[in-house]
């Protein structure tokens, strides 16, 4: 800590992260940083030791946080100055980074800007959405991003990407993972309120219809292939719904989500998802890819 710059916000040692995911697993922070305010976050990054690393977590809604000290710096923008919406004009806000994908969704439908909707589907942050090109229902982040500002981890220069320079794609943005993200502007359509809530609603319903919501558990564990081979479809057919491993379980509700069933370890949890992505691999060739982000190291240490 003698070696860290002087900060405004929060800066802790041996921080326990568990809660801070929606698995609750996860070890220990070497480091744990929340920034008051942008320039708070600019000038630790500048003057930061640049040889540790540095994650950024936001609701843990798509993250794996791997048991044992995470080693470097975990960054989370949980100030209200990071969770602050503000409308620019009719269509078009701004949100802090660590804002709700469900409070804009909230928010639009109160100020009748429609195209939103499909955000009441995410259960995480805004700046993770866009990391990922999140989407639902039908939605896209590419679909209503304007801007993004972000800083840099390496030298804490502030920049802002366009719509072009984000280079979104299928569940991927082209934005280097040096950057973090800070604030973005979004752009809806005028629309009425009464009718968004309803779409809004639908959601809801057809979500907690097909997927374990109120579960220890993140959005999709794996990406689709393609439409033709769907990830929870290749993982049914292989016979892994409902497979269990220490306290860890395929959803029987919906295969492509893993769920901490019974205290399960973020080991249990990926040996889990190894082993279905192997018996998907053994019955169709098929080698899945991670949605999620897991994050550590695999060797166990005591913190």
């Amino acid at each position: 800590m003698k070696d860290l710059p002087k900060v405004k916000g929060e800066l802790l040692e041996d921080y326990e992260l568990a809660s801070l995911t929606r698995f609750k697993t996860g070890g220990v922070a070497e480091v744990y940083f929340s920034p008051r305010d942008v320039d708070d976050l600019s000038n630790f990054l500048k003057k930061a030791p640049k040889d540790m690393p540095i994650h950024i977590i936001g609701f843990g809604s798509n993250v794996l946080i791997r048991d044992g000290v995470l080693n470097g710096i975990v960054i989370r923008l949980q100030n209200d100055n990071f969770s602050q919406i503000e409308k620019i004009d009719d269509t078009t806000i701004r949100c802090g980074a660590f804002t709700s994908s469900i409070a804009i969704s909230k928010f639009c439908a109160e100020n009748n800007i429609s195209g939103m909707e499909f955000l009441f589907g995410i259960p995480g942050t805004i700046g993770g959405a866009i990391l990922t090109n999140a989407g639902c229902f039908g939605g896209e982040m590419k679909d209503i991003v304007v801007s993004v500002d972000a800083i840099d981890k390496i030298n804490g220069e502030k920049k802002t990407f366009s719509l072009d320079e984000c280079g979104f794609s299928y569940r991927k943005s082209n934005i280097s993972s040096r950057w973090v993200f800070t604030s973005v502007v979004i752009k809806g359509v005028a629309g009425k309120k009464e009718e968004i809530l309803k779409k809004m609603d639908e959601i809801k319903t057809k979500k907690d219809s097909v997927q374990p919501t109120y579960t220890k558990t993140t959005g999709s564990t794996f990406k689709n292939p393609s439409t033709e081979h769907p990830a929870w479809k290749l993982i049914k057919e292989a016979g892994c719904q409902g497979m269990k491993l220490g306290g860890a379980v395929v959803s029987p509700v919906h295969a492509n989500f893993i769920v901490n069933e019974d205290n399960a370890t973020s080991a249990d949890i990926e040996d889990l998802a190894e082993k279905v992505r192997l018996m998907v691999y053994e019955k169709f060739g098929i080698m899945l890819e991670y949605e999620i982000k897991i994050i550590g190291s695999r060797k166990l240490e005591n913190p």
